[in-house]
């Protein structure tokens, strides 16, 4: 045969045309692969021919130094950040939502040397030792529209504050509540529960003091059940009798401390201030919360039949005590929700975006890498904490870095009708690397421009989104596509063919003339 080929009255044979040598199927090959070289953009040749033998080696070689490296390095990276983010924990010190420098911050430090006290008791816990309320009817209440049906509060129908045998326990814990000592961080400059200085605000004892003034019953140790009433109200409505100032004060200080309807009290409390400031770190918080939780558990424990629905909370803005603690711990546990619900879904988008079980594998450690990077740089590089952004962004990277993987790993499943793994990842990255570097870009400048912002929270968001968009580049394009070329799938080997037939078929009915298209 191959001496027929060289054989020129052979050459002129009609039938000789359709036989074809070797090496001409090699130039025809050959010859095609450099017409589609030349159709390439700039970015796409830099990829087929400079950064895809970087991952995928030698062509005559299955040895691949470049992507052995690059996964060496970047696992390695990866391990230090999850040891990294593993020791995050709510934050050591109180939130800064302005730059040190900024002119809140410089106008009250400003003031507070100058000794200006407007704000003094206001910085100090104000908690409550609540009687009466048992707990609060939620039902009916929608999440998504807080402001609306928020629930009826339920009161003990056994509270009766009339009752002599109440009336002293409710003076009892007045005073166990002033002697009461703290030994918790937060009162370390006083030891004391309540604020030094400061008195525990005892409703009762004060209507007490004033019956024995008004009613000539100097010795009444309580107030007998059947004045009660009339003493309530002479001691908020009669402005004559100067008990403790005038009205206005007694009405300042105790309103809010006794609430009734047309038939019955419904509730009292004991409030004091506490000798812990606010805002505190969440771990001060605990500690401070578990010692009136204690207190309070003693106290329900003593108490005599309708004042066993004791509990204790605070009075603050919610910015601030035992609420910013609850919206601190619901930020973690969150974080921890998020993750177990966006990892197996990126999984499965990305089984059937992809096709392909295997890759869908790779592109979701590629992902955790991602994720474990960012918050493993917040705590290595800047020292940061798991607060209010840090936890927020730690679901929202997993957003940011599915994108550039499912392109490249969609890309990589296209490639179907070439036989190995190399030539596979080479095609993925010759027509996605150029698609993938550009949406980098474009999010990398929307997070460049949270710079700019002057509160601390959107210029910490800038700090986690340009990590994200780094690490997303990078992983997709040196770890992902490494595993690719290493032991990346070959043939139908990890195919799923329902997930394709879907996504194609999804795609049909989003576009009509996909089919076409294809």
């Amino acid at each position: 045969f191959d001496s027929r080929q060289h054989d020129k009255c052979y050459q002129l044979c009609p039938y000789s045309k359709s036989v074809v040598s070797d090496d001409s199927v090699i130039m025809r090959q050959e010859s095609a692969e450099r017409s589609g070289v030349e159709k390439l953009t700039m970015s796409e040749r830099f990829f087929h021919e400079r950064f895809s033998p970087l991952i995928c080696g030698d062509e005559k070689s299955k040895f691949k130094p470049g992507a052995i490296t690059f996964l060496i390095l970047l696992i390695s990276f990866a391990g230090w950040m999850i040891s990294e983010a593993t020791s995050l924990h709510p934050p050591s010190e109180p939130e800064q939502f302005f730059p040190q420098e900024h002119t809140y911050n410089k106008e009250q430090t400003t003031r507070l040397r100058d000794g200006w006290e407007g704000q003094e008791d206001a910085a100090y816990l104000k908690i409550v030792f609540m009687f009466g309320i048992t707990t609060t009817d939620r039902d009916g209440y929608n999440w998504l529209f807080p402001e609306y049906n928020r629930g009826l509060v339920t009161y003990d129908l056994d509270f009766n504050i009339k009752n002599a045998e109440s009336q002293r326990f409710y003076m009892e814990t007045c005073d166990r509540i002033a002697v009461a000592t703290c030994d918790a961080r937060a009162c370390k400059d006083s030891g004391t529960l309540v604020k030094p200085g400061t008195e525990v605000t005892c409703l009762i004892r004060s209507m007490l003091q004033f019956y024995r003034t008004y009613h000539n019953d100097t010795s009444a140790s309580v107030i007998p059940e059947d004045k009660f009433d009339n003493v309530a109200f002479e001691f908020f409505t009669d402005d004559t009798k100067m008990h403790e100032g005038t009205l206005a004060d007694r009405m300042a200080k105790y309103l809010q401390l006794l609430g009734r309807d047309e038939l019955r009290y419904n509730f009292v409390a004991v409030e004091f201030r506490s000798s812990a400031t606010a805002p505190m770190t969440n771990t001060l918080s605990h500690e401070l919360y578990d010692l009136h939780e204690e207190l309070a558990d003693q106290l329900r424990h003593e108490a005599p039949a309708g004042m066993k629905s004791l509990f204790q909370t605070d009075t603050n803005v919610p910015g601030v005590g035992w609420t910013w603690m609850r919206v601190e711990d619901a930020l973690i546990q969150n974080l921890i929700t998020g993750f177990s619900i966006c990892f197996p879904v990126a999984f499965v988008v990305l089984v059937f975006a992809t096709g392909n079980v295997i890759i869908a594998l790779f592109a979701t450690t590629a992902i955790a890498c991602i994720v474990a990077g960012v918050l493993g740089a917040a705590r290595a590089f800047y020292g940061w904490d798991l607060g209010i952004a840090e936890s927020i962004s730690g679901v929202i990277v997993i957003g940011f870095s599915v994108d550039y993987t499912v392109h490249l790993g969609h890309m990589y499943r296209e490639a179907a009708s070439l036989p190995s793994r190399e030539e596979k990842t080479r095609f993925a990255l010759t027509y996605m690397g150029t698609t993938v570097l550009g949406g980098g870009f474009t999010t990398l400048s929307a997070g460049l421009i949270l710079f700019l912002c002057t509160l601390m929270f959107f210029t910490k968001m800038a700090v986690l989104l340009v990590w994200t968009i780094m690490l997303s580049v990078v992983y997709s394009l040196f770890y992902f596509m490494s595993l690719c070329a290493l032991v990346g799938p070959e043939g139908e080997f990890g195919s799923i063919p329902f997930a394709a037939i879907a996504t194609n078929l999804a795609l049909r009915l989003r576009k009509p003339g996909f089919q076409e298209a294809v």
